[in-house]
């Protein structure tokens, strides 16, 4: 009768060396192929937000989106316009728990949300109703802001030049709109220039509520969130979306120059001179 014969230590040990070393050389892999898959859904979604706010501006007389508009206390914020939600069809996906409950017991939709469908794959903070920031009715739940920097002082939302009654772009007035930012990665609905410091923003805090945002700086209102591998995906005007790494997203020397560059957070450059460069 013949004897099996079984793995000795050193063939197990040189099996369990070779297995480690395999997953030692996949492991990163398979994270980057992540990100990247990550980045790419992220980059469809902000992408779906220009051409929704092109198709709006087709529809009123040229004008974008507002960023802001002051016809509502509570409805205030472009994530909360009626007929830009409608375009993007965001509403057909809300389940229960994106509903707000009222003391009466009713039930009510809260338009500072988007469908988990729609939230970055990235973001960790919007999707989880805890993290809702309550204050002055924003229950602040998306993961993209809308380019604010012309409007905001200091890059604060409050006080703010003239409170116009629409802070939004004409599209003529938008000369080269294939470089000019109109949405990137946030926590908040509205970024700015300011916001977009990442070694007094991002740096400190990473992924985090809007609400600890908010209490770390005044000049940080607005924060761009560098959450796709220490970048950001930005949309711009044209249509168009690029990944690019915080350092390009904020150039420090550019801030502090005199006087200063914007770039691309600018698009009306008169706007921006008048309302003291925020």
């Amino acid at each position: 009768m013949r004897k099996l014969k079984g793995f000795t230590l050193v063939e197990l040990l040189v099996v369990i060396s070779i297995i480690a070393m395999l997953l030692a050389i996949l492991i990163p892999s398979l994270q980057k192929a992540r990100q990247v898959a990550q980045r790419i859904i992220c980059s469809n979604h902000l992408k779906s937000l220009t051409l929704a706010n092109a198709a709006y501006a087709t529809q009123n007389d040229g004008r974008y989106v507002p960023v802001r508009y002051d016809d509502d206390p509570y409805d205030q914020a472009w994530v909360a316009n009626q007929a830009f939600r409608k375009l993007l069809e965001w509403d057909k996906y809300l389940k229960p728990d994106d509903l707000v409950k009222n003391r009466d017991g009713t039930t009510e939709v809260s338009y500072y949300d988007l469908p988990d469908a729609f939230l970055c794959p990235a973001d960790v903070i919007s999707r989880y109703t805890k993290n809702r920031y309550y204050f002055d009715n924003a229950n602040i739940l998306l993961s993209y802001g809308y380019n604010y920097t012309e409007w905001s002082i200091l890059g604060q939302w409050d006080p703010w030049a003239g409170f116009p009654a629409d802070a939004g772009h004409k599209a003529a007035n938008i000369k080269q709109p294939g470089t000019k930012l109109a949405f990137t990665d946030s926590v908040d609905w509205w970024v700015s220039w300011g916001g977009a410091d990442y070694l007094n923003g991002w740096d400190k805090l990473g992924q985090t509520t809007v609400a600890k945002y908010k209490a770390l700086s005044p000049a940080i209102h607005g924060p761009v969130i560098y959450r796709h591998n220490e970048g950001a995906v930005i949309a711009f005007y044209d249509g168009h979306c690029k990944y690019m790494r915080k350092q390009e997203v904020f150039i420090k020397a550019d801030r502090d120059a005199k006087p200063r560059k914007p770039g691309m957070w600018v698009s009306d450059p008169a706007l921006y001179l008048k309302n003291r460069e925020p």
